[in-house]
């Protein structure tokens, strides 16, 4: 009994969105919009389309998709202060001690090296594509950083995006 090991292939290789289109619907992700209104926010009330209402009352706690939703998540995440969360104490990062820090390169990479571990850590959905450290020479006063930080998402869209983020 003889086998045979070749095998012949016809047509060429399929391309990532006849797979995507061949799947369906993309599965979305769903979580909360931020900042979360409260009633006394009359403006903010006003001038937002993106409120939902039930009953004729307005739900203040909205959903968002997307990259909407990642960079709220994103940008909590860069924001929230390690040991301020209850169940999760390791959780964010701690960006305003080098906020007096002069600005040098040993600086800079410390707080690269803390923001890509937290995003490694806490949220592998994307990849950090670029990170950009600078302070803000127009406030004399107040010391400030921004970080603008481009990530490209892991799943079947591969959308590219920016976020920035005002400490101080």
């Amino acid at each position: 009994m003889a086998t045979t090991t070749t095998h012949t292939t016809y047509g060429v290789p399929v391309s990532l969105s006849v797979k995507q289109a061949a799947r369906g619907k993309r599965k979305q992700r769903f979580g909360f919009s931020y900042p979360l209104v409260t009633p006394l926010d009359t403006t903010v009330l006003t001038n937002r389309r993106d409120l939902r209402k039930i009953d004729g009352q307005v739900d203040y706690f909205n959903r968002s998709t997307g990259v909407t939703l990642i960079r709220n998540n994103l940008r909590q995440l860069l924001l929230t202060e390690k040991g301020s969360r209850v169940m999760l104490p390791a959780y964010g990062l701690d960006l305003k001690r080098y906020l007096f820090e002069p600005l040098d390169e040993t600086t800079f990479f410390l707080i690269r090296r803390d923001i890509l571990q937290t995003i490694n850590t806490y949220f592998s959905i994307a990849r950090p594509l670029s990170l950009r450290v600078y302070s803000d020479d127009l406030a004399t006063e107040n010391n400030r950083l921004l970080i603008e930080l481009t990530l490209q998402l892991m799943d079947e869209s591969l959308d590219i995006f920016d976020i920035e983020v005002t400490l101080g």
